[in-house]
């Protein structure tokens, strides 16, 4: 596939970013960045302690740093937060440099996905379902903007990922078409 540009992978937490983001690097033998453990390893503490010591606006700052940079690298499956394209900067950015691929996934499933985890440091204080509604509306409008949209609900992470490759082949079928018309404006 000709396409060389940045992949980003964008959702909730727990629609399967980063599994089938890895899988999507197989299939398409890319380097896969999950933007969550590089921001780890930069930080030297998980992104629940990063919340606990430092609060979600330096873990947000952090975030954009790192997402400005990887704008400026191609070919990559990148893997972002669940709210790192809520700063419009980083979702011009991305979609400047790449395709932005929103991941979702039925609100049940979800809050079954979520419930297994007590990594996600912005769902601890209330009920798991009570967060998930109130920061799925507040995301809404933001993730509804984005074009490509894949529903992981009754999907492998393998089978999202051909799913993906197979959007992006079409994709690019329909790209190369239109290159080939004439346009004719008078």
């Amino acid at each position: 596939m000709a396409i060389k540009m940045n992949l980003y992978l964008a959702g909730f937490m727990g629609t399967g970013k980063s599994t089938i983001g890895k899988e999507l690097a197989k299939l398409l033998g890319r380097q896969f960045i999950d933007m969550d453990s590089l921001l780890e390893k930069k930080l030297g503490m998980t992104v629940k302690e990063v919340f606990e010591k430092n609060g979600e606006v330096f873990f947000r700052q952090e975030e954009k740093i790192l997402a400005i940079e990887l704008s400026a690298t191609a070919n990559k499956i990148v893997a972002c937060g669940g709210g790192t394209i809520l700063d419009t900067d980083v979702y011009k950015a991305f979609s400047k440099s790449g395709l932005v691929i929103c991941l979702f996934t039925d609100k049940d499933q979800l809050i079954q996905r979520l419930e297994r985890t007590s990594k996600r440091p912005l769902l601890q204080g209330a009920p798991v379902e009570e967060k998930v509604d109130e920061l799925l509306k507040e995301r809404a409008k933001i993730y509804e903007k984005i074009t490509i949209r894949v529903n992981t609900t009754d999907l492998t992470p393998k089978d999202a990922a051909k799913k993906i490759v197979d959007l992006l082949k079409t994709r690019q079928r329909i790209l190369d078409k239109l290159q080939s018309q004439y346009i004719v404006i008078s």
